[in-house]
């Protein structure tokens, strides 16, 4: 099959493919700039969100938390994922698909390219979303209520002609006050220049508290209270 045409047509084509196969949102962004060493021939990124349709609230004495780890979004991200890497590839063009962040305890080989290359990065150079200042990809429409998914390729894409370069929060500050740990801070996304402030070590510590009482390493409270997006979900 010839790759010629395939900047003019197939963009568009896998984005449909993409949103007829049950994702929410899709988009094409220039990730040159952030790409590790061993991905730089992979320049281009396709990014793939599905919107939580359940919101699976996880109650005990004292505590409250929401799981944003659900396997059957997770499954049908991979699926999309699979139909994407196999009409790139059918076009003779290279990619690599990095599954959903929630199955960071995959032992496949692909897990190991996770600190190599964030969701987040595809989806702001997407024009899908910015970084909130809970360290989450807040998308206008769905706000932080979406699981990623992504393909690097280097397809030669119709790619995002606004990406975002900083957050959009500007002084809502809910998930600030709201964290149980203090580990969210009043700190504005901007890219290349300063990064949301979020103290992950506290993070870690309080998700362990809750692994302990709840059987599940889970908080979210960030995610619940969020304003963008809430009444989409």
């Amino acid at each position: 099959m010839e790759n010629a045409g395939l900047s003019a047509i197939t963009t568009d084509y896998l984005k449909r493919t993409i949103i007829e196969s049950g994702a929410t949102l899709a988009g094409f962004g220039d990730v040159s700039a952030g790409l590790a060493p061993e991905l730089r021939q992979l320049n281009n990124a396709i990014s793939i969100a599905l919107r939580h349709f359940t919101t699976e609230i996880i109650k005990a004495p004292r505590v409250i938390a929401y799981s944003n780890q659900l396997e059957a979004v997770d499954n049908r991200l991979e699926g999309i994922q699979k139909a994407v890497v196999y009409i790139l590839r059918s076009y003779g063009y290279k990619c690599l698909a990095i599954p959903p962040d929630t199955l960071k305890a995959d032992r496949r080989f692909i897990s190991k390219l996770f600190p190599l290359f964030p969701h987040k990065t595809a989806a702001t150079c997407s024009g899908l979303g910015w970084i909130g200042k809970n360290g989450l990809l807040i998308n206008e429409q769905f706000g932080p209520r979406l699981s990623w998914a992504t393909v690097l390729t280097n397809a030669p894409l119709k790619l995002a002609k606004k990406p975002y370069t900083y957050s959009r929060c500007e002084n809502c500050n809910v998930c600030v006050k709201i964290c149980p740990a203090g580990a969210v801070s009043d700190r504005l996304w901007i890219r290349g220049i300063t990064e949301p402030g979020v103290d992950y070590d506290r993070c870690s510590e309080h998700l362990e508290r809750n692994r302990k009482i709840l059987g599940k390493a889970v908080c979210g409270l960030c995610i619940i209270v969020c304003p963008k997006g809430r009444d989409n979900c």
